[in-house]
């Protein structure tokens, strides 16, 4: 991840945390504005809804009250009787007008119009075919409800309701497309009643009510109701209309002229779903010109067609303006708040990363060894000041520490420069001593200088023993001085590992592998040469098999192998013996280092061999380690492999 500024840091947490409650905000104002104005004024179109229904309900049932109580009245019945078509007519009409009928028509018992109100002259035709004279007929009870009036049948009553009821259709946007020009049907609010005998018969039957087409008076009720005639920006805020099929023939919706829509026609969408599936439509909707939140149902007829609409809308627009005022009021004030918190922000990041910069200056200061340098410790923020005191106590200290090291190292260099002089000048000095009392002791242990006893022999085994230990021991000083004078070097010559190394280490401890009785295979490729210091990696085999023998159990096993593993040799040397321990392994190759266990404890050592071992090994750029196994351990050295020569011999260049 890419390093930032602090200072970048703060501004961009700031930045988030800003876009985050900003989001959050917006999101709040957009459910609040969603729930509490646009879904509201979608739920109020709905109730609206229910009251306009309620008000064409109480249309038709006062229609349906109107016709089924002048059935009821004796002198229709009289009249009838009594064959008195004079009376009938003028008492009808007046009726009619009284009740504020369009038509009002009798028929007798057989379904056959013997009176129309409005046009008497067209007579003697039966209407047993007419739903609500049939319904009649069947039930013997009055009917009210809403049909369609063809042409034909507003004719008979006159042309005054056909001229009413006829309009031209008007293209309208959104409408599904038709190819009629003109409608000339009506939607009525229609009832009939029967007129009975004194027997109980029907002696005739009383129909009528109010085409709706033109008829204004129930969609400016709910209108002047429900909306009590507001505007906006010269636009009603609601609208009610009535549909026959998808024209408007009743409305106060009103063209780009201020006319009423009459002829238009509602959308496609609504279309389908009402009158097609009959489902009622709660959603805006594009009325005539304008997006409406409206809400239309299905008008149906006594048998349960979809013959019409009824709707009621309010004006999206107003609620579009104070969703937008909303939000934008909502954005001032998330734009003020991101102002002021930006601005917060930086003079936050300032106050913090002004003093941060100069502790940083101070840092470098002491990095680059001005110890003791100190920095301001007034910042104004009491973490920082205490941060900056902390600091200057450090400086101070590590100055102090500095001071005090310098003397320390000059005192160390100086005792490992003694260190080092004693280890060479008591390992060279010894180094003569020690090979004139071996030549000494050899000499007279092999009757060089006269004979001796078999008692006296074993004595100078003993002491040629412990001889040969302190030759080694004084040699593993010696390297051990080199190494630590740095003056360990790898004279490097192509050499046979198996014959130049191992055979000559093997020959040379021959006598100590026989007094163990230890065997020893040596199963090192004989073609494998190696570009090494020779003298050098005979110290290391001679560490590794001294210790293989010093070790390895009585008539043990010694196995050295060779193999070529990932461009490197591999050489392996195995003895029997008890397995290391894994919380052993790290203390091997340390200098002065032994295993404190039974094994070990009762074997001479100085703890030098590993360590000069793994010395000797990376000097050549290998790797030592050590491999406990079921009966024994293996240790474990590599070597790269830089270049082969021949396809025979692997050689290290």
């Amino acid at each position: 991840m890419k390093s930032l500024p602090l200072k970048t840091r703060i501004l961009v947490c700031f930045f988030v945390i800003i876009i985050t409650v900003s989001l959050l905000i917006s999101l709040l104002g957009y459910y609040v504005i969603k729930k509490d104005i646009i879904d509201r004024a979608q739920a109020k179109v709905k109730n609206d809804l229910n009251f306009a229904r309620e008000v064409y309900n109480q249309q038709t049932s006062n229609i349906e009250n109107a016709v089924r109580l002048t059935a009821l009245r004796f002198f229709i019945r009289d009249a009838i009787v009594a064959g008195d078509k004079e009376i009938l007519a003028r008492e009808l009409e007046n009726i009619r007008r009284l009740e504020a009928l369009d038509t009002l028509t009798l028929a007798d018992g057989n379904g056959t119009v013997v009176l129309r109100t409005r046009n008497n002259s067209v007579l003697g035709d039966n209407q047993r075919n007419n739903e609500y004279v049939s319904r009649v007929l069947a039930t013997g009870k009055a009917v009210g409800g809403t049909a369609i009036i063809t042409k034909e049948e507003l004719e008979k009553e006159g042309d005054e309701l056909v001229r009413q009821a006829r309009m031209k259709l008007i293209h309208t946007l959104k409408a599904k497309p038709s190819a009629d020009k003109e409608q000339t049907s009506a939607i009525m609010i229609k009832a009939a009643a029967p007129v009975l005998g004194q027997d109980g018969r029907v002696i005739g039957i009383l129909y009528g009510g109010n085409i709706l087409n033109r008829n204004y008076s129930i969609v400016d009720k709910v209108k002047n109701i429900v909306y009590r005639g507001q505007t906006y920006k010269g636009e009603d805020v609601g609208t009610v209309t009535i549909f026959e099929g998808d024209v408007r023939i009743s409305t106060n919706v009103t063209d780009s002229n201020g006319n009423r829509a009459i002829g238009t026609r509602v959308s496609e969408d609504v279309y389908n779903q009402v009158l097609v599936n009959g489902k009622p439509w709660v959603d805006r909707a594009f009325v005539v010109n304008a997006w409406y939140k409206s809400a239309y149902e299905p008008i149906r007829n006594i048998d349960g067609d979809i013959i019409g609409m009824l709707y009621v809308g309010t004006l999206e627009q107003p609620f579009k303006d104070i969703a937008r005022n909303t939000m934008l009021m909502f954005a001032i004030i998330i734009g003020g708040a991101t102002a002021l918190a930006v601005l917060t922000s930086f003079f936050l990041a300032d106050c913090i990363t002004k003093p941060l910069r100069s502790l940083i200056l101070a840092t470098g200061k002491l990095s680059n060894g001005e110890l003791g340098h100190t920095t301001e410790t007034q910042t104004g923020i009491k973490e920082l000041d205490k941060l900056a005191i902390a600091f200057n106590d450090m400086s101070r200290q590590l100055k102090e520490r500095d001071q005090s090291l310098i003397l320390s190292n000059e005192l160390l260099a100086d005792l490992n420069k003694r260190y080092i002089d004693l280890i060479g000048f008591v390992s060279h000095e010894l180094k003569g001593i020690v090979g004139t009392i071996i030549m000494n002791v050899y000499s007279v242990r092999d009757n060089i200088l006269g004979q001796i006893n078999e008692k006296q022999k074993k004595s100078l085994d003993g002491a040629a023993r412990n001889l040969d230990y302190l030759t080694a021991t004084v040699k593993k000083f010696l390297n051990l001085g080199k190494i630590e004078k740095g003056e360990l070097e790898a004279k490097k010559a192509i050499i046979a590992i198996k014959e130049d190394v191992f055979d000559v280490i093997i020959n040379s401890l021959s006598t100590d592998t026989a007094r163990k009785n230890l065997r020893v295979d040596n199963q090192i490729n004989a073609n494998l040469k190696v570009d090494a210091d020779v003298e050098l990696l005979q110290i290391a085999a001679n560490n590794l098999l001294g210790n293989a023998i010093k070790y390895g159990r009585q008539g043990g096993d010694i196995l050295i192998t060779s193999r070529t593993i990932d461009n490197h040799t591999e050489i392996e040397v195995y003895n029997d013996s008890a397995p290391i321990k894994e919380d052993q392994k790290d203390k091997l190759f340390k200098r002065f280092s032994r295993l404190d266990n039974p094994e070990t404890r009762s074997v001479k050592g100085s703890g030098l061999g590993l360590f000069i071992t793994k010395q000797i090994i990376e000097k050549h750029g290998g790797q030592i380690r050590v491999e406990p196994k079921e009966k024994g351990n293996s240790f474990i050295f590599l070597l790269p492999i830089k270049q082969i020569c021949s396809s025979k011999e692997n050689i290290y260049v």
